[in-house]
C-alpha cells in the first residue's frame, strides 16, 4: 500500500507540476528556475549585502567582496560587484557557439550570463555572472548542472543594501580596489582571479564557516 501511495505521489508531481530530477533537466530550464524565485531567508550577511547559501554548501573564506565557497566536491570563488550595482552599470553579453554552452539571462530587472567550457582533463569551467555577482567553479561533466543550480540559488538571492553600500563607497573606497576583477569579462580557461584566490587560500586548509559540510 506504501508503494503504491508513493508511487502515486511521483506521477502527480510530473503530472500536475512537472518536475524533474535535476541531472535530467536542461541547463535552459535550470536558468529559469533558478531565476524566477522569491528569497525570503538569508543566512549570510556582508558589508552592504546578504545572500542565502544552500544547505551543504560552506564558506571557507570571506574577505569582503570575494567568497571562498566549498561543497563535498568543488570549490565555488564568488566575487560581488558592489560598485557596478550602486551605480546600475549595465553590459551585454554575447552568446556564442563556440562554448559548450553559452546564454545571456535576464529576469526582471536582474540581468546576466552562464557560460561553459571544457578545459583540460574533461573538466568544464563554469562562469556564472547574474544580479551583480560572479560564481566560477570547475567541476565534472556529470556535476554540471547541480552546480548551475547552486550558483543560480545564492546569486539570485544576493540582496544589497543601498544605504550601507552608499557610506562605504564615500568612507571606504579603496576597499572596492583590493582585487581588480570583471564580473562583465569571460575566459575560455581558469581565470587569472581564480588563480589568485586558489593560491592565497589553500596554502592552509582552514575552515572559517561552521556550517560547511563534511
Amino acid at each position: 500500500m506504501k508503494k503504491k501511495i508513493v508511487l502515486l505521489a511521483f506521477f502527480m508531481c510530473v503530472v500536475l507540476t512537472g518536475c524533474t530530477p535535476l541531472q535530467e533537466m536542461s541547463l535552459d530550464d535550470i536558468i529559469d528556475n533558478g531565476t524566477n524565485r522569491q528569497v525570503s531567508v538569508y543566512n549570510k550577511y556582508r558589508k552592504g549585502y546578504k545572500y542565502n547559501l544552500p544547505k551543504g554548501l560552506g564558506v571557507l573564506d570571506s574577505t569582503e567582496y570575494n567568497e571562498v565557497i566549498a561543497s563535498s566536491d568543488y570549490t565555488y570563488y564568488l566575487y560581488v560587484d558592489a560598485v557596478s550595482y550602486y551605480n546600475k552599470i549595465i553590459e551585454t553579453y554575447e552568446e556564442n557557439d563556440v562554448s559548450f554552452y553559452s546564454k545571456a539571462i535576464s529576469f526582471e530587472d536582474k540581468y546576466g550570463y552562464l557560460e561553459i567550457n571544457e578545459i583540460d582533463n574533461g573538466k568544464y569551467f563554469i562562469e556564472i555572472m547574474y544580479n551583480y555577482a560572479k560564481i566560477e567553479v570547475i567541476v565534472e561533466y556529470r556535476d554540471i548542472n547541480v552546480t548551475v543550480a547552486n550558483s543560480l540559488s545564492v546569486l539570485s538571492s544576493i540582496s544589497f543594501n543601498d544605504s550601507v553600500l552608499k557610506t562605504l563607497l564615500d568612507e571606504e573606497t579603496s576597499q572596492f580596489k583590493e582585487f581588480e576583477f570583471n564580473i562583465f569579462e569571460t575566459s575560455s580557461t581558469e581565470s587569472e582571479y581564480l588563480q589568485a584566490v586558489e593560491g592565497d587560500i589553500y596554502e592552509e586548509e582552514e575552515i572559517h564557516d561552521s556550517d560547511l559540510i563534511n
